[in-house]
């Protein structure tokens, strides 16, 4: 299984993000908001929201780092392509790996149950 995160592996325009918004599923628990939609394709797709409520641009750029590792790692959850738009919550005080992976996992998890439906 190819472990990299390719540039075909993101959402980069806006046109692709607010097709996301607009007619994904809202999923999330208290500190991550998940938008998911299938895309038609067998390459899934991520995407990162991170405003500045969400603290300075190392805390930003940490979390998209952090995020990204755990979408990396646990992308063989999705059985078929999904585009995934995530924004973090102001209640994300812990940004270490481990946490923000269990977190995104679990709902990975679920993404790819409603997709099979």
């Amino acid at each position: 299984m190819d472990q990299r995160f390719s540039k075909k592996e993101r959402l980069r325009k806006r046109k692709e993000f607010q097709h996301v918004f607009d007619n994904g599923e809202r999923y999330g628990n208290n500190q991550l908001k998940i938008y998911a939609m299938s895309n038609g394709n067998s390459v899934s797709r991520l995407g990162l929201v991170v405003g500045r409520k969400f603290g300075n641009s190392p805390r930003r750029n940490r979390f998209k780092r952090i995020l990204r590792e755990a979408y990396r790692l646990n992308k063989s959850l999705l059985e078929s392509g999904a585009d995934i738009v995530v924004i973090p919550r102001p209640g994300l005080t812990e940004l270490t790996l481990k946490v923000v992976e269990e977190k995104f996992k679990m709902i990975l998890i679920q993404i790819n149950d409603k997709l099979k439906k």
